[in-house]
């Protein structure tokens, strides 16, 4: 598409990097206006938009469309969405792409969205899961030799960043889960490092009492020092359910200032 820099518009010989940075704002640049499209050919009316019950959601260059068959996807949206694509010289992924029963359920964004009964529950993703418990183990295989604390300021701020961003969903059991696999890798770390020494003697030297909570992987910063350093508990993130957000709302619109500073409020509130 090339740049344009002073007015000056310059050619480029390469596209962009698939993950770089600018990716995103790329393919929400591309895929602007994919809802208005979908909505007008499929919904022209009040009374067609109720029957299809036809709802878009995405983020960046991931989105899902939900209809009441399977047949309707197939035959009416998903050419929509085909015929706008290839207007910006782009495709569908077959690998990515598939219609399924919300019964079934499926992944969108590291969460797993499937109906019980009545209830629409979203979890932690398998794959998200996963990844996590693979990014922990090889934290804890890097440091094998390193210091407690080095250990623990390493793994803190992927077990929060992690819980923070599930913590809207139906995920406590799924916490306590992951605290029982971290205690597993972090015995078998400290074991690995004192191999004459009895199974006592590791829990003394590195799991604490705090806070009437026994098996607190935790020691001192420095040595002398009196403050504590802990690992953080997943299961400790508190699940607070999430805001559902007006579909015009728009950030960037003067209008709805407002409208996301109530929310704001209201989120820190509770």
């Amino acid at each position: 598409a090339g740049f344009m820099e002073s007015h000056i518009l310059s050619p480029t010989m390469a596209g962009t990097p698939q993950g770089g940075i600018i990716s995103p704002t790329v393919a929400t640049m591309a895929l602007d206006g994919l809802q208005a499209r979908l909505s007008q050919q499929l919904a022209n009316t009040e009374r067609k938009r109720s029957r299809l019950r036809m709802n878009f959601v995405r983020y960046a260059d991931d989105f899902i469309v939900t209809g009441h068959s399977k047949e309707f996807l197939e035959q009416e949206v998903k050419p929509c969405i085909d015929a706008f694509l290839a207007e910006r010289g782009l495709t569908l992924s077959a690998e990515k792409t598939r219609v399924t029963a919300i019964e079934e359920g499926f992944d969108f964004l590291g969460v797993n969205l499937r109906r019980f009964g009545d209830k629409l529950l979203t979890r932690p993703a398998q794959k998200s899961i996963q990844s996590l418990c693979s990014k922990l183990r090889k934290i804890i295989k890097d440091n094998s030799t390193a210091k407690q604390h080095n250990l623990i300021q390493q793994l803190n701020p992927v077990i929060r960043g992690w819980t923070q961003y599930h913590r809207h969903g139906v995920a406590k059991k799924i916490f306590t889960d992951v605290d029982t696999y971290l205690w597993q890798l972090l015995w078998r770390w400290a074991t690995r490092r004192h191999p004459n020494k009895g199974a006592r003697w590791i829990k003394d030297k590195y799991f604490k009492c705090m806070q009437h909570r026994h098996w607190v992987f935790a020691t001192t910063e420095n040595t002398g020092s009196t403050e504590m350093v802990a690992l953080v508990k997943a299961r400790d993130t508190k699940i607070r359910r999430h805001l559902k957000i007006r579909c015009a709302a728009n950030p960037f619109d003067p209008e709805w200032d407002d409208y996301f500073a109530r929310r704001k409020y209201r989120r820190f509130r509770d």
